[in-house]
């Protein structure tokens, strides 16, 4: 054959397989407008303060203005009035920048200032009267130009007598000295091992570990990229700040091993005696998969030190699983032998300081047998599509096809830790029917995503007046009544987006609690059972606890004489019912009773399983039940399919709850209905408690060493007066705050001294009629005002928990 032959011959067959690989392109993009990509580098600038010679506080840049109450992520001490901003400009531009201070309800605006043409280094001067007499909300905006605006936030408080230069002096030393396991640096007589503390992993350290755990047992810890310093709460007993880092440390495996570490520690400064003192400190340490490394061996994934249990979703025939950890969402197929990384913020080629804010969680919604995996992404964006912006995004990954499909982005703004606590397990996707529900301030949406159309199902609801699945497959919720319950309710499976409806006698009515799997657990109550609390609110309990099936079959019932249930907790395969006895109308606590789930967990032949080596000690491992041969996998990376207008959704602002949040270790760790529960739940992680408004409701520790109520001794009077002629304890407070009054219930009485030692009486319930007033405290007593004869009495704090006992510890405030 000829030479010109054989170069035509060539010729076709390119252009014939130029033609294919387009049609094919064309088959494959056909409706997705049009390619697919990489999710792209963060462009963002970045701003962080200057105090010291430490660089604090590196804040992240939002699309939008967001709501000033829910933005508590930090605190910024201001010296002297003045505070020195840097900003990272990353090759942006910056035309100006604009500083607005505000309450901390957002309502009251006290500054705005505008700075042209700003340098790196810009000293932010503060010098109005009484700005900073109480702490503000700082709100930041860069103008990048062409109507590009991002916004930063953090909160700022007087620091001048803070002594802060002297808690991050003492936080460095202690940090690098466990990093280096220096002796007589003051690490080991700083911490207080106990049985609390688990001296079985590296995952999980706090201050009740040994020194060995503290300081890093044999691993050898380098740290990479720099710590990232956050002061997260700062009053005038503590300072509360968090350091985020990477640090690489030695290997079994492989050489060595890399780890995302959060490492928290509240200080007190003694200016008198010039000592700090270490009050609380926890450290967790994640392990990064790197599948470039041995990952794999003939038991299953190799998975490492890890913090917490590892969210993980398996297919019909075990042969493929995906799993989340580091902030990661890695998909694995035994069958091609392929591990694919499926989703990251901190995985492009260019990955800088942007990325690596841990200001997001990943949940796996659910995986088809084919391996496709569906899942979301709650909190701050860092990059992509929606870089700057919080919110939920929910994703298709196609096996298949190697890719990544955006099905619609939920768009807020409020915090990353809002976003969490008030979407996580409340949006759900459906992919057959591509439907999202979405549960928001009592009000259940569902938005059909390729049609854009939103319905209210339902609205109005208190937060006992719904419930949802662990899984966030079901849910149940009343169409009609009240909090004490409602004719019938309806349970919403959203799978396959199926209603059914739960029924009782005309007498009775119905309380969801929860679920247990996909039954559903609720309670029936008897119109003829209304009572009142013991401090006087009305109420109904439920005579009994039924749990039905999906087919509303009754598979379990609960039920005592003369005990009526108040609430219900899920846990596990635990169920604790909270329990009342009646006498006369009042409803007195009484010991909580529990129900087992012994239904079978789904069988798989993949699971997660700890073990333990000397080195790293407890790691876990997706185990295979039938092992794994070949130990070196081929690695992808998916490509993001994109749309030139990507499905965003936002939902209608309705009046908030009334909620307690919770803030410790640095995060949002979850909100709550009544005060005692979040001030129990804040004082296990030595917290503080903000109202809605984020007014402080209580503190770890931020009280005086004794305090008496003096400047309120008519008031005082006028509650043990009431209390006197059997006015309800409910109303009598109301009447004093103003119309409202905080639950204190199960908490005990040291828990009680913050709000003592803020001026606030507290009513305590010795039983369901007779009641003492709170008014002072030392270090080990109580001081109350006895109702009955007005005497004034000082007990031990565990005396005074003794006698509330017999009303199930109730305290009003």
């Amino acid at each position: 054959m000829s030479w010109k032959k054989r170069l035509l011959n060539i010729g076709i067959l390119s252009a014939v397989f130029v033609v294919a690989v387009l049609f094919f392109g064309y088959l494959t993009n056909k409706g997705n407008d049009d390619m697919t990509a990489d999710m792209g580098a963060a462009t963002y600038p970045q701003v962080s303060f200057s105090y010291d010679g430490y660089s604090l506080n590196t804040l992240s840049g939002y699309a939008k203005r967001m709501d000033i109450v829910s933005m508590r992520d930090s605190i910024t001490p201001v010296v002297n009035g003045c505070l020195n901003l840097s900003v990272q400009e990353y090759g942006n531009k910056i035309e100006s920048l604009r500083y607005r201070i505000f309450s901390l309800n957002g309502k009251e605006k006290l500054l705005d200032e505008t700075v042209k043409k700003p340098g790196e280094e810009i000293a932010l001067e503060f010098d109005q009267e009484g700005l900073l007499t109480e702490e503000r909300v700082l709100e930041l905006t860069l103008n990048l130009g062409k109507d590009q605006l991002v916004h930063f936030y953090t909160r700022i408080k007087n620091g001048t007598d803070a002594h802060m230069l002297e808690c991050l002096d003492y936080i460095r030393n202690f940090h690098e000295s466990a990093l280096g396991k220096v002796e007589g640096a003051g690490v080991g007589a700083a911490i207080e091992p106990s049985e609390e503390g688990d001296n079985t992993t590296f995952g999980h350290v706090t201050i009740h570990s040994d020194y060995d755990h503290v300081s890093w047992g044999e691993l050898e810890p380098v740290v990479e990229q720099g710590e990232r310093w956050y002061i997260k709460e700062m009053n005038s007993s503590s300072t509360s700040v968090q350091l985020e880092y990477r640090v690489r440390c030695k290997g079994e495996e492989n050489e060595t091993d890399l780890y995302t570490v959060k490492e928290f520690f509240r200080v007190r400064h003694i200016p008198e005696v010039n000592k700090t003192y270490l009050l609380d400190y926890d450290r967790t340490m994640d392990q990064l998969f790197d599948p470039t490394k041995v990952v794999l061996n003939e038991k299953g994934t190799l998975l490492g030190i890890q913090s917490e249990n590892i969210p993980y979703e398996v297919n019909k025939d075990g042969s493929i699983v995906s799993f989340i950890v580091g902030e990661e969402l890695w998909n694995y197929n035994k069958n091609t032998d392929e591990i694919s990384l499926v989703f990251s913020f901190s995985a492009a080629e260019n990955t800088d300081g942007r990325n690596l804010v841990a200001q997001h969680q990943l949940e796996l919604l659910e995986m088809d047998g084919k391996g496709n995996t569906t899942f979301a992404v709650y909190g701050y964006m860092n990059r992509g599509e929606h870089e700057g912006e919080t919110g939920v995004a929910v994703y298709c990954y196609d096996i298949e096809t190697n890719s990544v499909e955006e099905k619609v982005f939920i768009s807020t703004d409020i915090s990353y830790g809002n976003v969490i606590q008030s979407l996580n397990k409340l949006a759900y996707y459906n992919v057959d029917q591509d439907t999202l529900y979405v549960m928001l301030e009592g009000t259940l949406y569902e938005y059909q995503v390729s049609e854009e159309e939103q319905t209210v199902l339902v609205k109005g609801l208190d937060d006992s007046q719904y419930t949802i699945s662990e899984n966030g497959h079901m849910a149940a919720y009343q169409k009609e009544g009240d909090e004490n319950g409602a004719k019938k309710l309806e349970v919403l499976n959203l799978d396959n987006g199926k209603k059914r409806e739960v029924t009782c006698q005309d007498s009775e009515y119905l309380k969801p609690l929860g679920f247990v799997k996909n039954d559903f657990v609720y309670g029936v109550a008897k119109a003829e059972d209304m009572g009142k609390t013991v401090f006087g609110e009305r109420t109904l309990p439920m005579y009994k606890v039924e749990i039905q099936d999906e087919k509303s079959k009754v598979i379990k019932t609960y039920e005592v004489e003369g005990i009526f249930v108040l609430s219900a907790e899920f846990e596990d395969n635990m169920i604790t019912l909270n329990r009342a006895t009646k006498n006369g109308e009042t409803y007195t606590k009484t010991a909580p009773d529990y129900i087992t789930n012994n239904k079978e967990k789904k069988e798989s032949n993949i699971y997660l399983e700890s073990y333990a080596t000397e080195l790293k000690e407890t790691q876990r491992r997706l185990t295979f039940e039938n092992g794994i041969s070949d130990k070196e996998p081929k690695v992808l990376k998916p490509k993001q399919v994109l749309f030139e207008t990507p499905s965003v959704v936002t939902f209608d602002e309705s009046e908030p709850k009334k909620k307690y949040f919770v803030y410790g270790h640095g995060e949002l760790q979850g909100s709550y209905g009544k005060a005692g529960e979040a001030v129990r739940a804040a004082d296990a992680i030595s917290g503080v408690v903000v109202a809605e408004d984020q007014t402080y409701v209580w503190e770890r520790g931020n009280r005086n060493l004794q305090h008496t109520i003096s400047d309120k001794e008519e008031i005082i009077e006028g509650i043990r007066t009431k209390l006197a002629a059997q006015q309800p304890p409910a109303e009598v407070m109301k009447e004093i705050n103003g119309g409202s009054y905080m639950d204190l219930t199960g908490c005990s009485t040291e828990e009680l001294l913050y709000l003592i030692g803020r001026g606030r009486p507290v009513v305590a319930m010795l039983d369901s009629v007779y009641a003492v007033i709170l008014v002072g405290y030392d270090d080990s007593s109580v001081t109350y005002v006895d109702v009955a004869s007005g005497e004034r009495r000082s007990v031990p704090y565990e005396e005074m928990d003794q006698m509330t006992a017999g009303s199930g510890n109730t305290y009003i405030g």
